[in-house]
Order: C-alpha cells, then sequence, then structure tokens
C-alpha cells in the first residue's frame, strides 16, 4: 500500500529547499524565451539518444509550468515515431498524479495551474509506462530531484518502480548535490541542453 501522507521534514531541511528552489526559479527565469525554446530544443535532441526514453512505447510527460523545459518538441517526436504520450493529473488529497493518453493540445488547466488532462481522458495503469520524463526545480549530479514541495512525483514513482526516470532540466539547475531525505525518488538519467548523467537505481527484477 502506498503512503500518501506528506513526509516528515526537519526545519532546517526544509529551509535549505526553499532557499534553493528560488535560488534556482530565478535564475531559470532569466533565460529569454527564446533561450528557453531553442534550449529545450537541444535537450530533446540529447533525450532522443537515451535507450531508456527511445524504448519507451508509452512516455509520461507533463505541460510546462512558467519556464520550465518545454516539451512539446518531445510529444512531438514520441508522437511520429509510433509511441503514446500521456500527461498527468493531479489527485486531491492523495498528494500523487495519475497519468492520461491524450494530446498536447487536448489539455484544460488544472487546480495547480498546469495543463492537465480533459475529465473523459481515462487513466493509465502505471505499469503501463516505460518511461517518465520529469521536470523539477533542481536536480543534483547525485541523480536526486527537487521539485516544488508537494511529493507528487516521489509517491508516484514509487507505483511504477521498473519504469525509466529521466530528468530534463536547463543546466543551470543541475548543482553537485541536493539535500536528501528518504523518500526521495532516484532517477535513472538527466539530461540538459550541455549533457546527459546516467544514474545507478536499483530496479526491481
Amino acid at each position: 500500500m502506498v503512503d500518501y501522507s506528506p513526509p516528515l521534514v526537519s526545519a532546517d531541511l526544509k529551509s535549505q529547499k526553499r532557499e534553493l528552489r528560488s535560488e534556482l526559479i530565478a535564475a531559470r527565469a532569466r533565460l529569454t524565451q527564446e533561450e528557453r525554446f531553442a534550449r529545450s530544443r537541444e535537450i530533446a535532441d540529447r533525450l532522443d539518444l537515451v535507450e531508456g526514453f527511445a524504448a519507451a512505447r508509452t512516455v509520461a510527460l507533463y505541460a510546462p509550468l512558467g519556464t520550465e523545459v518545454d516539451s512539446g518538441v518531445v510529444a512531438r517526436r514520441v508522437t511520429s515515431r509510433g509511441g503514446r504520450v500521456a500527461y498527468p493529473r493531479a489527485l486531491a488529497g492523495e498528494r500523487r498524479l495519475v497519468f492520461c493518453a491524450c494530446e498536447p493540445w487536448e489539455l484544460v488547466r488544472g487546480p495547480l495551474g498546469a495543463g492537465e488532462p480533459p475529465p473523459g481522458a481515462t487513466a493509465l495503469d502505471p505499469a503501463d509506462i516505460g518511461c517518465f520524463v520529469i521536470p523539477g526545480v533542481g536536480f543534483g549530479e547525485d541523480g536526486l530531484r527537487l521539485g516544488r514541495g508537494g511529493g507528487y512525483y516521489d509517491v508516484t514513482l514509487r507505483q511504477a518502480p521498473r519504469a525509466f526516470r529521466v530528468g530534463v532540466a536547463f543546466d543551470l539547475q543541475v548543482r553537485t548535490a541536493l539535500p536528501r531525505e528518504p523518500h526521495d525518488a532516484v532517477l535513472d538519467a538527466l539530461v540538459t541542453e550541455a549533457r546527459t548523467l546516467r544514474f545507478a537505481r536499483e530496479v526491481p527484477a
């Protein structure tokens, strides 16, 4: 049974994460729209070379919020190779995401401000998702991710432990290491416009 309750975080660690989020969001916001789009295309180019992504028939994406990496190019490339894309919907009170197969233009504005699948979209079994492409505020060279603080991806990824997990970010969002908590989900790879990092994660047989 998956525990949907919020994790207990020490005041000091919570403060560290809050300060780091503010720093990274400000750095990302200094990129112009043209720079974000160009770097997003470079990220998509590098992502195509990552086997765990390229081999996935169903890819869980996201609708970018604010100045996040644009996932539109990635979606088009997945569908052009005959794959299927899915987008997340936040479940109120459960702190987790469900992913529904739909086209990018079908997304509607959700309660958290991001685009979500329309109400009639059918939720997928997490076991049917081959790869999660994951946004974030920050990433570590140790394979950890700093999200917005809700813990939605940490809980969701525990439901699909065998799926490939790849973070996408601008290189300015990457730090050597991040403040770590026991519940933090580890990635399999991280792709920026400048490099691709791979991590050793224990995957269930």
